[in-house]
């Protein structure tokens, strides 16, 4: 394509364009002489049939006068929209406001939930030590007691083996177990031994044996008051520790049960305020429409 052709083809365009813009801006619709017959707005450019009770134009014939006719029904149309408008704004701001309420409520709840499982924790904390300190004071008294029970079962022993220690003793200095031959000595002859002769004892003999057999018996009976008397104290000391224990925990439980009830309380009072907030609001606000609304309607003519 030549220079030539190109400027003839931009002249074209910039020919076509100015007269576009021409026809739009002077020779529109509304400057033709037929604009008053065609224009599409040309009933809202007329006069209204009626201009009110006094228009001039309505005569008998027009029927345009008719008895009972409201001419405010537009008005007061407009005012039961805006009336209504105001009513749906109050509810919705109502709503959004008890929405609004119900989220911090949730909040509140869920803060209160939260502080109620951190105490539980604590308790729970609480409980664990208790049950620990219950342990190692068991395990304690449990060492104490095997002490006690080891250092007894050494007292028996040895009371045991002095017992023995002295039974032979005894059997070693006893001339009749040792078989003296002064006692088989026989009357006729010192140096004769009868073989069916008794070997009796003297009355210092038998005193001697009496006292012993007597010191044995109060041995054992001393030994014997004083293992009574060492159980006595290890169960006095266990009966004391399992008290102490017990005592403990029924504390942890007590406390752990005021917790719990005292958390339960706060929970059912917020649910039995909330519930009474709810009916409230319910009832404030259940948008009912009386008979007087409708009534209103139709009641004033000319």
């Amino acid at each position: 394509m030549t220079m030539n052709q190109l400027d003839a083809a931009s002249l074209r365009k910039t020919w076509d364009r100015e007269v576009h813009d021409f026809r739009t801006t002077c020779q529109g619709k509304s400057t033709t002489r037929e604009w008053d017959l065609n224009r599409p707005d040309a009933k809202r450019q007329e006069l209204p049939a009626r201009l009110g009770d006094d228009d001039p134009r309505c005569g008998p014939a027009s029927l345009q006068k008719f008895a009972g006719e409201d001419l405010t029904v537009g008005e007061r149309t407009a005012a039961q929209m805006e009336q209504c408008k105001a009513w749906w704004d109050e509810q919705t701001a109502a709503k959004k406001q008890q929405k609004q309420q119900e989220q911090e409520e949730k909040f509140e709840l869920g803060a209160t939930i939260r502080g109620l499982d951190s105490l539980q924790c604590s308790l729970m904390s609480v409980e664990a030590a208790a049950r620990a300190e219950l342990a190692r004071q068991i395990t304690a008294a449990n060492a104490e007691l095997r002490q006690l029970q080891a250092a007894k079962r050494d007292a028996e022993r040895q009371q045991e083996l002095q017992a023995k220690l002295a039974e032979l003793e005894a059997a070693k200095a006893d001339p009749w177990l040792n078989e003296d031959p002064q006692q088989a000595a026989s009357a006729m002859s010192p140096a004769r031994v009868r073989k069916d002769h008794w070997k009796g004892m003297s009355a210092a003999q038998r005193e001697a044996i009496a006292q012993e057999q007597l010191g044995q018996v109060l041995a054992r009976r001393a030994a014997a008051a004083q293992a009574a008397a060492e159980e006595a104290a290890a169960a006095a000391e266990q009966h004391r520790v399992h008290k102490a224990v017990m005592q403990q925990a029924q504390a942890a439980d007590d406390f752990r049960r005021k917790q719990a009830a005292a958390a339960a309380e706060v929970l059912r009072r917020q649910v039995e305020e909330k519930a009474a907030r709810d009916a409230q609001i319910k009832e404030t606000y259940a948008n009912k429409v009386s008979d007087s609304y409708f009534k209103q309607f139709g009641t004033s003519h000319r």
